[in-house]
C-alpha cells in the first residue's frame, strides 16, 4: 500500500488567476442622439473633431465604475445586472 501524500500548503493553491482592480470603462458618445446616423450628423462630427468635446457635442458615459474582484483557480464568477449595466463590457 502506498503512503498517503502529505497535504500541501493551502496558500500555495490560492494563487489568483484573474484580478480586476478598480476597473473603469468610459465611452465617448458623439452627439445628443438627434439626427443620429444621418449624413449631416456625420459631417458635423468631422468638422468639430478638433474642438473641445463639450463644444463638439461629445459626452462621456461610464459603462463600468470601480469594479474589483479576484478569482482563484477553479472558481467561477457570475455577473448579474439589468440590460445595459456593463456586464459584457467588463469581460
Amino acid at each position: 500500500m502506498s503512503p498517503v501524500p502529505a497535504p500541501q500548503d493551502a496558500s500555495a493553491e490560492r494563487v489568483p488567476t484573474v484580478v480586476a482592480d478598480r476597473v473603469d470603462i468610459v465611452y465617448r458618445v458623439n452627439g445628443t442622439g438627434a439626427g443620429r446616423g444621418s449624413a449631416t450628423a456625420a459631417l458635423n462630427r468631422i468638422l468639430r473633431r478638433g474642438k473641445a468635446e463639450k463644444a463638439a457635442g461629445v459626452r462621456r458615459v461610464h459603462a463600468v465604475k470601480k469594479v474589483s474582484f479576484v478569482a482563484h483557480r477553479g472558481e467561477a464568477i457570475g455577473l448579474i445586472g439589468s440590460n445595459g449595466s456593463g456586464k459584457s463590457t467588463l469581460l
